[in-house]
């Protein structure tokens, strides 16, 4: 049998040696065709769609919608620009924050009723409304000057970026004025609340030594006009309790009322006796002492009634003011005006 081989191989012309015989190829499979064109075929998607991002990544650079050496020029000159406005914006964050502290120390003195020192918080307040509403405009108009030396359009992103924040550091400041004129305008009923009601106690106190000296008429009289100063405290207090809790307020003036009241009957029926106590005067001594059993002890009353009328605008426009203190520091951040 193998020599029947051999006698093959001879014939063929082929090396008889077995370790240099080679096989004939076998035939591919139509299956195995097909495979192989089918990966060709993605290989060639996965190339062309991959040549196609790097295209796009090519065309914009990460982390900017625009061409940043086309506008690289423009954008080293503009924020070289900007940038010198730093002076000023820091100048302008100064004077926010002092508006910001003026209205924290006028809510104090508020709650404190410490009015003269209230009425300076005010003033200071008023002043530097002005100047900063002056050196908006300014910066405004500085800014106006800096942004036309370059279209928008050819700046790159971060340029544009610094001059969103640059006008939004500006707009913030806007309701400034209308949130301290608020704090403003609330103060003057405290302050009026506050002076009516130490010029009743003044007067009732000066009603019980007139009728310590028997003065009686004269009581009645400084009692009349304690009375007008509560009847101004119900105004105010009517004017205050759409916007702000009043009902300590309203306790203490009622409680107040009934005192002025009760010293009134009693001392009208010691004019009338002549000085004379009765048992009509008994009862309305004791009715006095019911009275005064019932008011405050001390001055914690008004400190609680002020710190509700504060609560009406007081504190809402002294945030506001913090808020805006904060929007501009972060606005003037977004800047890096610093760097």
């Amino acid at each position: 049998m193998a020599g029947g081989h051999r006698n093959r191989w001879k014939r063929t012309g082929a090396p008889v040696d077995s370790a240099l015989m080679v096989l004939p190829r076998p035939r591919r499979s139509r299956v195995a065709w097909i495979g192989g064109a089918l990966a060709w075929l993605l290989a060639a998607v996965f190339i062309s769609l991959a040549g196609a991002g790097l295209a796009v990544s090519a065309d914009h650079l990460p982390g900017d919608s625009t061409r940043p050496e086309r506008t690289w020029a423009q954008d080293v000159a503009f924020q070289a620009r900007i940038r010198t406005l730093a002076p000023e914006y820091a100048l302008l964050s100064a004077q926010v924050g002092s508006l910001g502290d003026t209205a924290r120390t006028a809510l104090v003195d508020l709650v404190a009723r410490r009015t003269d020192l209230l009425q300076a918080d005010l003033q200071k307040g008023d002043g530097l409304v002005p100047t900063i509403d002056a050196h908006v405009a300014r910066l405004n108009a500085m800014l106006d000057a800096v942004a036309a030396t370059t279209p928008e359009d050819q700046l790159g992103d971060r340029s544009r970026s610094m001059l969103s924040a640059a006008r939004a550091a500006l707009a913030t400041t806007q309701p400034l004025a209308g949130d301290w004129h608020t704090l403003a305008d609330e103060s003057l009923p405290a302050i009026q609340l506050t002076d009516v009601l130490n010029r009743h106690d003044q007067l009732v106190f000066a009603a019980v030594q007139q009728a310590h000296a028997s003065n009686y008429a004269g009581a009645l009289r400084t009692l009349a006009e304690a009375k007008t100063e509560l009847d101004q405290a119900r105004q105010t207090r009517d004017a205050l309790q759409a916007r702000a809790d009043v009902s300590t307020l309203t306790t203490y003036i009622d409680r107040m009322s009934a005192y002025d009241g009760a010293l009134t009957k009693l001392y009208a029926n010691l004019q009338k006796t002549g000085g004379r106590m009765t048992p009509t005067g008994e009862q309305l001594v004791a009715k006095v002492s019911a009275a005064q059993k019932l008011l405050p002890p001390d001055t914690r009353a008004i400190v609680v009634i002020m710190g509700e009328i504060a609560q009406a605008g007081l504190n809402q426009a002294a945030i506001a003011v913090e808020q805006a203190r904060g929007d501009l520091d972060e606005a003037v951040a977004a800047l890096h005006l610093a760097s």
